[in-house]
Parts: C-alpha cells; structure tokens; sequence
C-alpha cells in the first residue's frame, strides 16, 4: 500500500513536484502562526477575564461588609439613646415601640432598612419593630446576638435570621453601666441590593442561600433562571474558593463564577454566582481571527503565486525537451536540436541527439528486418492455417463429443458431433453457463463448483461414466474424460474433454450377461434333474413293489402309500423343471406388440369377466413392430397376463400399458395383489408347489427365459398395494 502511495506520488508532473512542498511549507507556518497568534491572544484574554471576575467577586463582599457597617454604626448610635436604654432596661416595649417607630420608618425610606430588633439578655427577643405580629417570646439564639451579649462589643454580619438572609449590625445597650439588652439594623440581601451591583458593574448575580443541607435560590437579577452553577457547588459542602468557568457548555457566551458567602463565624451561610457577559469580547476575538485568516490566506497565494512563477521559469525550457523527445519517439522529429548552453539543459539536448542519430540508425536496420520477417510470417501463417485446417477437419468428423469449457461454466467450443449426439444446438449448449452442471454432470451449484475445485488440485483430470439424457429425453451412458488447463499461477482457466457414447455397448454386454447366465442356470439346473431323475424313478418303482405287495389292512400299507404319493409328486416337480430349461430356437419375425397383447386379453375375457375385473388398456401408437419370435413373445406374455387374472382378487383393476422408452418398447402390467411379501417379490418367478393345481407355476420361470432371450428385461415392482411387472425389449434383436 506504501509502495504504491509512493509509486503515485513519483509519477506526478515535475512541476507539482516543486509546488506541492512550498506550498506545503507555506500553508503550514501561516497556519501555525495564526493559531499560535490566537491561541496566545485568547489565553490573555481569559486571564483577564479571571481577574475582572474575581476582583468583582472581592467588591461584591467588600459591598456587603461595608453594608453590615453601615447597619452596625447606625445600630450603635440607637443604642446610645439615652431614652431607648431606660425604655429597653424597663422592660416596656409598648413605649419603645412608639418611640422607634418614627425612626425606623425615616430610616427605612431613606437607606432601604428592612429590620429594627431588640433583645434582652441572654438572647430573648424583646421588641421587634418591622415584625410586631410576629410576638415578643420567641428566643433566636442566634450567633451574633449571643456573641454580643457576652462580648459587649458591636458585630457587623451577613446572617440567616427569622426573617430570612440580611445584613445585620448589632450593638450592645448599657444602662447606668449595664448591659440590658442589644439592638440590631437589618439591610435585605435581595434582589434590590444585586441590581443595585449590577448597575455598577454589569454581571448578573445569583446568591443561593443555605436551607437546612441544600442550597435553594434566594434572589438573581436575571430574568429567566438557567442553570450554570453545577450541583455539586450547592451542595452539602460548597466550595472553599471561588470557581470560575469561562464559556460553559451551558452558557458558551459568559464568564461565571461561583463563591462562598461567609458570615462573621467564617461558615458559609450562602453560595454566589457572578455571569459576566462574554459577547463583546467574542465579538472582538471573531474579528481579529477573521483578520489574522485573510492576512494568511494572502500570505499563501502570494506565496502561490511567486512559486508558481520560479517553477515555469524552471520547468518551461524541460517542457520543450519534452516535447520534442516524444516527437523524437513518435517518429516525427528528424532534425537535431538546437544546442544550449552548458547547463543540465544543454546537457540533455546533446544526449537527446545523439539518441536521434541512433534511432535513425536503428531505423534503416529494421527496415530490412521487416522485409524479411514479413516473408517468412506469410509462410508460417499458411502453415498454420493449412494445420488449423486438418485438426478442424479431424475434429469435426471424429465420432466423439469433444468440448471445452472454461472456469466460470462457459461452454467455449464443441464439435458438431456433439449436437447430433445430444440433440442441443450451440446456441443452447454456449448460452447456459449452468448447462453443464444441469444437463451433463446432473448436480447442483455447489457440486459442480466443488468439481472445478477439485480439478483445481488434480492435474491429471477425471473420467467417469455418465448417464444423460439427451433433448429429445432419449437414456445415453457416456464415458466423459477431461483435462484440465491452468495458467501460470496455477489457477484452473479452461476444460477439455471428450465424452464417447457407449449406450449400444452397455446394452449388448447386460444382454450377454444374461444370456450366459441363463445358459449356466440351465445347464446346471439339467445336470442336477437328470441326476435326481433315476433315483426318484427307481425309489418310485421299489415304494409301488413295496406297497402292492402289502395286504389292505396292513398299517405299513398307509406309510407305503405316502413315499408313493411323495415320490410322484417329486417326479412331477422334476417334470416341470425339466421343461422350464428345454431348450429352444428363435423364429425371428416382425411383431405388433399392441395387437399381440390385445389378442392375448381377448382371450382372457371370459376370465376377466368371471372376476368382474376392470380392465383398462393404454397403448401407445408410438410403439412399432418389433423384431422377435412371435409365437414364443404370445406364450410369453399371456403366461404373465393369466397369472395376472388368476392372481389378482375380485372386483380389482387390471392396468396394461405400452410406452416408448430410449427408443426401446416398455410393456407394464399392474394389479392388485394380497399376501406378497418382499421375499416373494425377489422369487416371483421361481416355481411354487403348494399342493393346489397351480396350472401357471412353471410358466412364469419359462416367460421370464423367453424376454431374457430376447434381449429383454422384466422386473417386478410393488407400488403401494399394487404389483407392477415391468417388461422392457429391444426393437432390434442383435443376438439370439
């Protein structure tokens, strides 16, 4: 991947070559300076965004110490009343009250107090003169007053009271050189007192104060309440120092602050958030970007523009070698160049013509190479043809299939002898890629894949034995035999192969087969009833004696009566098997197979009908004459088709058909028959002897030796209930 990355980047023009790293170079040290410049700017800024904020967030508790002085100066000159302290040292309250009221409102007008409170000692409530329904009893024991009364000295303090968060001054009263009491001035911290800072400085202020464990929200001078103050800074344990964020995700435009609020005791009873305005500042940094990024981008194309100058000047005069090398290798060019100065250039333009001279020289010799080269190609290209010829020429006369076919299933080519074989024309065999694997090798996909594979690993090819049927349905056993061939990397590119028929020789050798079988049965089978005959015959003739020779009410009469009958009835046996392999001799002529086996059921009508049998006939007019003895094909068939009737239950039906098949005429005979097993299937025409008079039992053995001499087969089939005998001759008799 590398190599070939390098391989690209080698083959641009010389030009890009020079551009494409000053430019690079240029590209990268404006934007690196750009960045840096931002970077630095923005870095200042941000410090002294920090600074500006928490020099607000000292003011902001500078303001609210200044406030609790106030109170607490205004407190002390209250409890320095002489009037105020006899009334206070007194216990009235309700004569306090109406002389501190008069006061407490001009205060309350003018400077914005919101709490007039006086307490006896040790910290009972006594008078409260901006809240009389709330009542007198009520202890605060708050920190600031109890720390008055046992200090005497005044404290100034943002405190949680009653009445919620203010800024309080509370100051110790003395009567006649006694502490009585204390009185404390209240300021509200709400939302007029942060309007109030944000008037002065512009940043918005929220204050949380402390309710119990949380943190809830005491006032803000924002219209709308949007969360920046992080959970974890309103609760239990609020931070120690002010934390500051500038351009949250929450508020990307401000700069925030949030800081502890503590009371004279040093416990923060309150958590502010300061939220400085970040617009003007975005704004400012917006444009200086703008600015620093179209200076830089002026700063590449002027650069561009420079290195684009140089590499012409540089590349022009290469250019123009160039040119005229490709016009020099093209053959266009045959005048020299025109010399240059000693440079590199000049260099090049010499060699370039050197290089000149040398081809014309080249030229002039193949010249005289092509004459004769075009002489002797002429010759070999009719060699070739005439050659081309011969082999076409054999190959199209050869009586064999010859094919080729390459790896993704295409047929490439195949011999005339092919399509006259399989009856499919080359459009049909070159236009089906899958024709092979569905027409010749029977498999599906993946099989015929799994061939190819395999012929892949095998240098040496396959050769089977098929069976195929060709277009026209007719059964072909094919002997297939293929090569493969593979290109330089071994990979599998093309099939050849030859398939040779061999149908008519499979025939002839099942045909032999069962000719020499018989021939063997038969010759054994007469050796072995020849030998039984003369003892039985002589058995037979001593067991006659032997009885005749007894008297009537003899009890051996009986048992001598018995090997008589035996002896007969294994005689008869003999007998039959006897005439089973007699020999015979063909008397080959032309048969109607139709009109025989029609005969033959009219002669079993009467039987039929006695059985109430229902027959049905189907006979093809596709099945011709064919060539056999006839007589022989008549007993033959009507031994079957009486054992048949004879077999089958009443009221049943009988089927006799005819049917071409692979050019060969097919007769099948299906009925209904009770109480055969397999067994009895496999020896359906061996000879049964059960003691009943079986007229047909030594016919079946004979019918089956007639079909097998006629290069035929029979076999016996069961289809549910039903038994269907399956008889198959030749229309040409080959061998008798």
């Amino acid at each position: 991947m590398l190599s070939d990355f390098i391989y690209r980047i080698q083959g641009i023009s010389l030009k890009w070559k020079l551009l494409i790293p000053f430019l690079m170079f240029s590209f990268l040290g404006t934007t690196m300076l750009v960045y840096i410049g931002l970077s630095s700017q923005q870095d200042l800024i941000k410090r002294e965004e920090r600074k500006e904020i928490l020099d607000f967030y000292h003011l902001f508790l500078t303001r609210i110490g200044h406030k609790g002085d106030q109170a607490l100066s205004m407190a002390t000159i209250v409890a320095q009343d002489p009037r105020v302290k006899g009334l206070l040292a007194n216990g009235d309250p309700e004569a306090l009250y109406v002389y501190v009221l008069p006061l407490y409102d001009l205060l309350k007008r003018d400077f914005g107090i919101s709490q007039f409170h006086f307490h006896t000692p040790p910290g009972k409530s006594f008078l409260r003169v901006h809240a009389r329904d709330i009542g007198e009893e009520m202890i605060s024991y708050r920190k600031t007053i109890m720390d008055v009364m046992k200090s005497g000295r005044g404290i100034a303090s943002l405190e949680l009271g009653l009445t919620g968060l203010g800024i309080r001054g509370v100051a110790p009263v003395y009567y006649r050189d006694k502490l009585v009491g204390s009185f404390e001035i209240g300021y509200p911290f709400g939302r007029p007192f942060l309007e109030d800072l944000k008037k002065s400085w512009g940043a918005d202020i929220t204050v949380y104060e402390k309710r119990s464990k949380s943190y809830t929200l005491l006032s803000t001078t924002i219209q709308e309440i949007k969360a920046s103050c992080p959970d974890r800074h309103l609760s239990e344990r609020p931070p120690e120092y002010p934390v500051i964020s500038i351009s949250p995700s929450s508020h990307p435009a401000s700069c925030i602050l949030v800081g502890p609020i503590r009371d004279y005791f040093g416990d923060v009873v309150a958590v502010v958030e300061m939220d400085a305005t970040r617009l003007a500042i975005v704004g400012r940094l917006s444009k200086t970007r703008n600015l620093m990024i179209l200076v830089g981008a002026a700063g590449i194309l002027i650069s561009f523009a420079l290195i684009w100058a140089v590499a012409i000047l540089f590349i022009r005069p290469i250019e123009d070698i160039v040119t005229k090398a490709g016009e020099i290798a093209e053959g266009k060019r045959e005048t020299r160049l025109e010399s240059g100065p000693d440079d590199e250039i000049g260099l090049l333009t010499q060699s370039l013509n050197t290089m000149l001279d040398s081809l014309k020289q080249r030229e002039r010799q193949i010249e005289d190479y092509a004459k004769t080269l075009e002489r002797r190609v002429q010759e070999r290209t009719a060699d070739l043809v005439s050659s081309e010829e011969k082999y076409r020429t054999l190959v199209d006369n050869l009586p064999l299939s010859v094919y080729r076919i390459l790896y993704d299933g295409t047929t490439e080519f195949i011999n005339p002898y092919f399509t006259e074989k399989l009856g499919y024309t080359i459009d049909e065999v070159v236009g089906n890629r899958r024709f092979w694997q569905e027409k010749i090798w029977g498999c599906n996909r993946e099989q015929a894949e799994e061939i190819l594979r395999s012929l892949k690993k095998d240098a040496e090819g396959f050769r089977v034995q098929r069976v195929v049927r060709n277009k026209a349905g007719r059964r072909l056993v094919l002997i297939d035999q293929a090569i493969p061939f593979k290109d330089d990397d071994g990979k599998l590119e093309w099939l050849e192969g030859i398939m040779v028929d061999i149908t008519e020789l499979k025939k002839l050798q099942e045909t032999a087969l069962r000719t020499e079988e018989i021939k063997v049965l038969g010759e054994i089978s007469a050796r072995f009833a020849h030998e039984m005959r003369n003892p039985l015959t002589t058995a037979g003739g001593f067991a006659r004696r032997l009885r005749d020779s007894l008297p009537e009410d003899d009890k051996h009469r009986k048992f001598a009566d018995i090997i008589v009958e035996e002896v007969a009835r294994l005689e008869h046996i003999l007998k039959i098997i006897l005439s089973s392999i007699e020999p015979f001799t063909l008397s080959v002529s032309d048969v109607d197979l139709n009109h025989l086996l029609h005969s033959l059921l009219q002669d079993l009508q009467d039987q039929i009908d006695a059985k109430e049998i229902d027959l049905i006939e189907s006979f093809s007019r596709s099945v011709t004459g064919i060539q056999g003895d006839e007589g022989l094909l008549e007993k033959a068939l009507g031994n079957l088709l009486k054992h048949s009737v004879l077999s089958m239950p009443e009221g049943e039906r009988l089927f006799v058909s005819t049917m071409m098949e692979d050019e060969n005429p097919v007769i099948t005979i299906r009925y209904r028959a009770e109480g055969l097993a397999e067994d009895d299937l496999e020896q359906f025409f061996f000879p049964r002897f059960t003691g009943k008079a079986e007229p047909t039992m030594h016919d079946l053995p004979r019918s089956k030796i007639i079909i097998h001499r006629h290069g035929g087969k029979i076999d016996v089939l069961r289809k549910e209930k039903d038994i269907v005998l399956r008889i198959e001759l030749p229309a040409v008799l080959t061998g008798r």
